[in-house]
């Protein structure tokens, strides 16, 4: 009996020392492989917030460690998360699941190509929250918002997403097909749009009540965080702010630009553009909006927002005011979505309150938030709903007499306030097991389009074990995106894949050859042992030892 005990020790301490295979094969014992790799957290959504993803990242995180890696997945409230992700002075996270709705004016590609990624926009508040630095990648990145050209701009924008693939600082998910749903017995059909579904930025202006109950109502499960348009970070600050806040110009359904607060404008050169003040335009205090109001939001949103819309300003020189109605930028240089990306999104301040704003505005609360926009701000309760009423001095006509927004916090409670008649229709869109559950609702149609948007998977570059290149490859191929697609969102979306951050719905610039969704644990495991990385006598993945 000692004698088999004192085997069965023998061969402990042997399965000890020998440890792992290294790349040729030969046997090392654990103590001469490198460290462990770093133990991680990754910060994920909610299940209240998004079932889906949720649910996505423990089956990942499941597959992360049958390779041997130890992490942590960290439920967190969304605001939580953005006010992490964005924090003014350091970047504090491992890795991190969010999404990028899919705002109509994403579907130019700077958005996706120059301001997440490029290592300006890397530093704390930045818009770069995986701090990718890349030079090839920063040369593409920069080019293609010089390019006036579309077919070489294509091009260039082709190359970006193949670096991103390889790079892979963010793993997509998946991308959703929007289908909403509205009450048919109190409004016509409401129109939708790419990305954006329902509640787009046209839907409340265009909306025709059926009845003489002329309010409409909407359900949403995010509430958002500020009423100040230079502190906002996120799509539910946004979709509501550019209600109360005009813009120069704004893309229609069609995906057009077309004037809004600006009358017309003109290209003058590829560094010059005049844009014209639509004339007798008041704010919602009765004070004229003027050419000095447009002057002073520029500036003021340049100097003071040092995130998200930093990257759509850093182009402007200047601004001249010529006389008149007529507002001149001059930019460094030529800037292929100026019209599309940078006039559709800065909003109209109030000169005349804003410059009054003491201290930091970002700090400024602005509790009774004061635009030209086309709904008036009536009151706002954190939490449960956001009441504006139309603008009867807007210059484009509006059915509604306004709408409120409510807050349900989960899906399931949205469905409920459909089916009893509480709301009109919603914000988000239907999550997949609720879509037929709406469409048998006898006063409700549904509404189906794609999206451009994306849920991501994202890697902070600047810390390990990501700073290596081979294990975010291999992290990729440890995604099951067949499982994601066909169970968790019951076939309504796309797969997403390493880099994959322009859509396929966005047909024209999405390059297909880049980005491959391949679900592989050993090819992972090939890629890890082929970059030095080994295995310990437990399975612990161990970093390459140089």
């Amino acid at each position: 009996m000692f004698r088999k005990e004192r085997y069965l020790l023998l061969l402990v301490l042997i399965f000890a020392l020998v440890g792992c295979s290294s790349e040729k094969g030969e046997k090392v014992a654990d103590d001469e492989l490198g460290e462990l790799a770093p133990s991680f957290t990754v910060l994920t959504a909610t299940p209240e917030e998004n079932y889906i993803t949720y649910e996505a990242m423990k089956m990942i995180s499941e597959e992360w460690k049958k390779l041997g890696v130890d992490v942590t997945v960290q439920p967190m409230d969304f605001h939580a998360k953005v006010d992490r992700l964005w924090a003014p002075d350091e970047r504090d996270y491992d890795a991190f699941t969010i999404g990028y709705s899919g705002r109509v004016e994403r579907l130019d590609p700077d958005m996706f190509t120059y301001t997440i990624f490029h290592s300006s926009l890397a530093g704390p508040g930045g818009s770069n929250t995986t701090g990718l630095v890349n030079e090839e990648y920063d040369k593409y990145s920069k080019d293609q918002r010089h390019e006036m050209d579309p077919e070489k701009r294509r091009d260039l924008v082709f190359k970006a997403q193949e670096i991103l693939a390889d790079e892979v600082p963010v793993v997509s998910l998946y991308s959703n097909t929007l289908v909403h749903a509205y009450n048919h017995e109190r409004f016509n059909e409401l129109p939708a749009m790419a990305g954006e579904g329902v509640f787009n930025e046209w839907m409340p202006t265009e909306a025709e009540p059926l009845t003489d109950d002329k309010w409409l109502k909407i359900g949403g499960i995010q509430d958002l965080d500020t009423l100040n348009p230079i502190a906002a970070k996120s799509v539910f600050d946004w979709r509501q702010l550019r209600q109360i806040y005009d813009k120069l110009v704004r893309l229609n359904p069609q995906i057009e630009p077309v004037p809004s607060a600006a009358a017309n404008w003109e290209v003058v050169n590829d560094k010059t553009i005049d844009v014209f003040l639509r004339p007798n335009m008041t704010f919602h205090d009765g004070k004229p909006v003027t050419v000095e109001d447009v002057k002073f939001s520029y500036e003021f949103m340049d100097k003071w927002n040092d995130g998200y819309l930093q990257a759509f300003l850093e182009p402007i020189e200047s601004i001249e005011l010529l006389g008149g109605e007529t507002i001149r930028f001059h930019l460094t240089e030529a800037y292929a979505p100026f019209i599309t990306a940078t006039l559709t999104q800065i909003p109209i301040l109030p000169k005349h309150i804003w410059e009054k704003v003491e201290g930091n505005p970002l700090d400024f609360a602005n509790l009774e938030p004061i635009g030209s926009g086309p709904f008036v701000f009536e009151y706002w309760r954190r939490g449960e709903e956001l009441k504006v009423s139309r603008n009867p001095d807007y210059y484009n006509n509006i059915n509604v007499d306004g709408y409120i927004y409510r807050v349900y916090g989960q899906p399931e409670a949205v469905l409920s306030a459909l089916r009893t008649g509480e709301i009109d229709t919603h914000a988000d869109r239907l999550i997949s097991a609720h879509i037929q559950q709406a469409e048998n609702i006898e006063h409700i149609s549904t509404i189906e389009v794609a999206d451009i948007g994306f849920e991501y998977l994202g890697l902070n570059l600047r810390r390990a074990p990501f700073d290596n290149e081979a294990f975010r490859q291999a992290l990729a191929l440890t995604i099951d995106y067949d499982t994601i697609l066909d169970v968790y969102l019951e076939g309504y979306g796309t797969k997403g894949g390493p880099g994959l951050v322009i859509q396929p719905a966005n047909e024209f610039w999405h390059n297909p050859a880049a980005h491959q969704p391949i679900f592989d644990p050993k090819k992972a495991r090939d890629i890890l042992r082929e970059a030095g990385y080994n295995w310990d006598s437990e399975g612990k993945l161990r970093l390459p030892v140089n």
